[in-house]
């Protein structure tokens, strides 16, 4: 990219994430800076990426692979320097976006959440196939793979300061594409 594609990339950031809406916002923004997080923080941070109540499933998930652990989440917070190795170890059993998301609770100024609208926006930017990215139709090798090769090397060439402004830019964009009203644009 040149400098050119780095203003635009700030203007895309600016003009997207104006346009973001989720619900239930508040709920991130109590919890996301705690230190250091309890397990009702780290129940209100996935309920709040998930939009609703976790599923019986879900939330059998989130006690066993993540609360058991808010010892360690806690220790990797509190570091100055995450070992991202320990990391993927500890948790290895999560799906990507959980793990990712986790990433994301622990250092959430450093690594940009990650979900199929993340992934469409970085693809149509990139002027790559985007029209299939949704939550089935990559494995959660190939999202771990795309993260951390990919999507985290781009954004740190970027020097993006404010990574929610980002995420929340990416995915209201990624979101727009998936529902196709971009074609009337383009008439």
């Amino acid at each position: 990219m040149n400098n050119t594609d780095i203003v635009d990339l700030n203007d895309f950031i600016n003009f997207w994430s104006k346009l973001y809406s989720f619900s239930n916002e508040a709920i991130y923004k109590a919890s996301i800076s705690k230190k250091p997080l309890t397990k009702n923080d780290i129940q209100n941070l996935y309920e709040w990426k998930n939009g609703m109540r976790l599923s019986v499933q879900k939330q059998k998930s989130l006690d066993t692979k993540i609360n058991s652990k808010l010892t360690v989440i806690n220790k990797l917070k509190n570091s100055d320097v995450l070992d991202i190795e320990v990391f993927k170890k500890e948790f290895k059993n999560l799906s990507a976006v959980w793990k990712i998301f986790l990433l994301h609770i622990i250092k959430p100024t450093k690594y940009p959440i990650y979900d199929q609208h993340i992934h469409r926006t970085f693809l149509f930017i990139h002027k790559e196939d985007w029209s299939n990215i949704s939550n089935t139709s990559i494995n959660n090798k190939a999202k771990e793979q795309f993260y951390f090769e990919r999507y985290l090397p781009f954004i740190k060439s970027q020097n993006i300061k404010d990574i929610k402004k980002l995420d929340e830019a990416f995915f209201a964009f990624g979101q727009f594409l998936n529902t196709r009203n971009y074609a009337s644009l383009l008439e």
